[in-house]
């Protein structure tokens, strides 16, 4: 077993982890980063990352407005004591990305070029150039800090000492146990791209695959993980509304009259999703949009010419993101001392579904953050021995037998299990199979998983555990919000304001709860 010590050890390797990581070295922290990939190339953010949400000028715009906005967007969903604090930061975030190296398109004049993008009413959204991976300058910046990095180490427990965390076990794809012992820990290893089988294009190539790591690391520390019933889908191609695009069904109607007059094209992406996934289930389908002469030119965009007068753009469903994960307060602490998330690992921030280029925004300022206590954390703490049952126990786990499901089936069925029974629209019968389906490939079945390719195994296991926990979040949310649709309770509920909250019991069973939303905030700066 190799053994590494740190102050601050950083799990994950995309926007909010290489963020968490310069951040902590900036403040003065030993940094190691731990990726089962190679940070800034694997993982969603190198590709999926490239439209930024911000205060950046709008004359029209405002805190209040932001926030408004988002609540709208979250169903009410959301914290706003962390919602206010990825507003209040964005744009220095934005400023400092620029600085590092991070090229947004620009107007003829320099200055940046602002779009109103889906859920906003105001321009707030800058673009990376060429969509170029926005990952790369700030890994270089991480580096230049003085933070370590270790690739292709997939960690598969958190360990605790004291009542706190203190670092972790993870393994590499040969099956060498790697222990990382230290002060502080930062969660922020992505979320669960694979958990239904319509990607999004950009994420087809498995170098980008996450299949619930974070969730599983934090259900098995018993940390509370929120919002997990929120699976936002998205219409795309998304740059639609930036060319004032209207999108049209089978009869020739104008879609989105119906389901949001105000905001149109530019409405949440759960709007758009429940209208695209409507019209196709109910026979009006295909939904597209016909280019009309000139609109690209008209939109004064500086992106788009691949869109001609005449074409027809289908307008497909895709799965964007999960948006939920481990709840945590504003310093991004979660309930377990010492442990800090960021990104898709927690939940909190967007609630029930998330504006175009938020995530990025998000990622960036809760990366930052939660880089920040980690390394204030770290400077009193000493590192605790951790016993070494704990390590044997993980060291058997993870070198039990072969068996003889092959992971990639097993994916399958677990995607097969998460669209036809909870996924864009759901009802209980149905969650119920779904629940008692999942549930019994997590536990009879992972088990029998083959080992050839371990890192395909652990991450089979983990989407299980994590299909199984959005099943049961939809199950027990009764209503319909922002990302969340159930057909056998159309409505939203004012009584369901509130986080369902999933943590796990003894014999790692799951226990339901729900936490009320965090709704005051004080309005002065962070």
């Amino acid at each position: 077993m190799k053994t590494l010590k740190t102050d601050v050890l950083v799990i994950g390797g995309g926007s909010a982890a290489i963020r968490a990581a310069l951040e902590a070295a900036r403040a003065g922290a030993e940094v190691l980063l731990v990726d089962k990939g190679s940070p800034g190339q694997s993982g969603s953010s190198p590709v999926a990352l490239v439209g930024f949400s911000g205060l950046l000028g709008d004359e029209t715009d405002s805190e209040e407005l932001f926030l408004q906005d988002w609540i709208k967007a979250s169903g009410g969903i959301c914290d706003r004591n962390l919602v206010l604090q990825v507003i209040r930061q964005g744009r220095d975030l934005a400023q400092d990305l620029s600085t590092l190296g991070v090229e947004f398109i620009s107007n003829p004049d320099g200055s940046w070029f602002i779009a109103r993008r889906a859920g906003h009413s105001a321009r707030r959204t800058i673009m990376v150039k060429g969509h170029a991976n926005a990952m790369l300058p700030v890994r270089a910046a991480a580096l230049k800090a003085g933070v370590q990095i270790c690739e292709g180490v997939m960690v598969t427990r958190l360990l605790q000492a004291e009542g706190r965390a203190v670092g972790a076990l993870g393994v590499t794809a040969t099956g060498e146990l790697h222990f990382f012992h230290a002060r502080a820990t930062v969660l922020a290893a992505g979320g669960a791209n694979r958990l239904y089988t319509n990607l999004c294009e950009e994420i087809v190539d498995p170098v980008h695959r996450t299949l619930g790591d974070s969730y599983a690391l934090a259900f098995h520390a018993g940390v509370p993980l929120v919002d997990m019933e929120f699976t936002q889908f998205r219409d795309s191609p998304p740059a639609g509304p930036i060319f004032g695009a209207q999108y049209v069904n089978a009869l020739g109607e104008r879609v989105m009259l119906k389901y949001d007059p105000v905001a149109l094209e530019c409405a949440p992406r759960a709007t758009m999703a429940k209208a695209v996934y409507t019209e196709n289930m109910e026979g009006r389908g295909p939904v597209v949009w016909k280019v009309e002469a000139d609109q690209v030119k008209r939109s004064r965009a500086p992106v788009g010419q691949q869109y001609v007068a005449g074409m027809i753009v289908p307008i497909t469903l895709m799965f964007q993101r999960l948006m939920g994960g481990a709840r945590i307060d504003e310093h991004a602490a979660t309930t377990l001392p010492g442990l800090f998330a960021a990104g898709e690992s927690c939940g909190g921030i967007q609630g029930g579904d998330r504006m175009q280029g938020c995530g990025f925004c998000e990622t960036q300022v809760f990366g930052a953050i939660a880089g920040r206590s980690a390394a204030a954390y770290a400077r009193f703490r000493e590192r605790p021995s951790v016993d070494p049952d704990a390590i044997e126990a993980e060291r058997r786990r993870l070198h039990a037998p072969d068996g003889d499901q092959d992971p990639q089936d097993f994916i399958a069925r677990v995607q097969a299990i998460t669209w036809e029974k909870a996924g864009v629209v759901c009802e209980r019968s149905k969650l119920l199979e779904a629940v008692a389906e999942l549930e019994k490939l997590r536990r009879e079945q992972a088990s029998r998983l083959n080992r050839t390719r371990l890192f395909a195994a652990l991450e089979a296991a983990n989407l299980a555990l994590t299909a199984e926990l959005v099943a049961r979040a939809k199950l027990t949310r009764e209503e319909s919000r922002s990302a969340h649709h159930r057909s056998d309770f159309p409505a939203a509920d004012e009584r369901w304001v509130r986080h369902v909250t999933l943590t796990r019991a003894g014999n790692d069973a799951v226990q339901i709860s729900s936490a009320p939303v965090i709704t005051t905030v004080a309005r002065t700066a962070a």
